[in-house]
């Protein structure tokens, strides 16, 4: 779905608003064009704070990450605005939900087994006990998504083993297990088998695809932007402004849209900045199965766009909108996320488009011109309509892996 030119200026406007006020206002002067849209916007002092649980947390073995910059949060939309001019509040529902990523479901597997079989979940108590937590809801929709993607590739015993780990997971009585030792649940086993079997299919389903069809599109693209990354990183000796140029020139030219947070990320490993060294450690000339790994990390990125898309869903009507966390132990991942978190997110009928905290391109002499002059944006509609990702795919890959063999010779 395109947005109306008239539409994306009014976003801009609102995504420099500042605070409250500053954002009723400006939503009554664009009220028109800004109808259909919804903001929550994350904030310092203003709006609601998340249960503590939901609560950014990089402590642990795992991570909870509030993709956005504070803890506290409001929206504004047409309802809550109307409601405001009325009674000079709103009060709303929302759904909160802990989404678990691949590598936290796959724990899953080899302790909730079967059954009747006592689970020793010595290893991973801290994540059982947290999502035991009453105000914590969970999912694991990120471990569907990835997989369901990859339909036609995934080991299917091994998948539908997390799927009913996961589900005898959620319906295991922990009470009980701590009180007496034993092997309890809340649900009767072939009921949980039920689930496992429709969640299974769910996943598998021609509406599952379709109603994710974009994110897939997404990290096909994002998976040819980081192969890009790799290749210039490893043959192109220069400064880190020099690289990133040179990415964006085949934004521009071949790629064809402007991937903000991706982009950010791409900078800082050319800086071989801190917070990417993790993400970024497997990628290396003698790295065994070099594109695999990479082909990982654009679905690690696919996650946190997912939890973009997953604020939209309200499972009631009196449900305006959701705020989704992400459960990961990945720690490349983790250190990533915080270069630049989101300050401001818009839904334009359904429609995610996220506001960074930082504009990172003032930074970078040139880079605005190139990435934001007209020329360049017709460039990149060019590219973008005329662009074949396999193609593309298939290009990078064999370069990289020349490089690789050339760097061995």
């Amino acid at each position: 779905m395109k947005i109306p030119e008239d539409v994306k200026e009014a976003i801009n406007e609102m995504f420099l608003c500042k605070n409250l006020m500053e954002h009723m206002g400006c939503f009554q002067h664009f009220y028109e064009e800004l109808k259909d849209c919804t903001f929550v916007v994350f904030s310092e002092d203003e709006g609601t704070e998340l249960p503590e649980a939901l609560h950014s947390n990089y402590d642990n073995d795992f991570a909870i990450i509030n993709i956005g910059s504070t803890n506290r949060y409001y929206a504004v939309n047409s309802t809550i605005y109307e409601e405001m001019l009325r009674t000079g509040r709103s009060d709303y529902y929302i759904d909160v939900c802990v989404e678990l990523d691949t590598q936290a479901v796959s724990y899953l597997k080899n302790i909730f087994e079967e059954y009747n079989k006592i689970p020793d979940y010595d290893k991973i108590r801290k994540m059982i006990e947290y999502l035991q937590l009453p105000e914590v809801n969970y999912c694991c929709v990120p471990y569907l998504v990835e997989n369901a993607a990859k339909k036609d590739d995934i080991n299917v015993i091994d998948c539908y083993k997390n799927i009913k780990s996961f589900m005898l997971f959620k319906s295991f009585d922990f009470s009980v297990f701590e009180e007496k030792g034993e092997c309890a649940y809340v649900r009767q086993e072939e009921d949980i088998q039920i689930d496992v079997d429709g969640l299974y299919n769910d996943m598998l389903s021609e509406k599952f695809y379709q109603a994710y069809e974009n994110l897939f599109r997404m990290q096909k693209a994002l998976y040819v932007l980081l192969l890009k990354t790799v290749c210039i990183e490893f043959t192109n000796r220069k400064s880190a402004k020099n690289k990133v140029m040179e990415l964006f020139d085949f934004v521009n030219e071949q790629l064809g849209f402007i991937a903000e947070r991706e982009l950010e990320v791409c900078y800082y490993y050319f800086n071989h900045h801190e917070k990417t060294k993790k993400f970024f450690k497997k990628v290396q000339k003698n790295s065994k199965d070099l594109l695999h790994t990479i082909n990982g990390m654009a679905w690690d990125l696919i996650h946190i766009r997912l939890i973009e898309q997953q604020f939209t869903l309200k499972p009631t009507d009196e449900v305006r909108f959701a705020i989704h966390v992400l459960l990961t132990y990945d720690d490349g991942l983790k250190e990533i996320l915080q270069i630049n978190p989101i300050e401001q997110i818009v839904f334009y009928k359904d429609i995610p488009i996220p506001k960074l905290k930082h504009f990172w391109i003032d930074n970078i002499p040139g880079a605005k011109e190139k990435l934001l002059s007209e020329e360049n944006r017709r460039r990149r509609h060019q590219a973008f309509v005329e662009k074949d990702v396999n193609e593309l795919t298939r290009t990078l890959e064999a370069e990289l892996l020349s490089i690789c063999d050339e760097a061995k010779a």
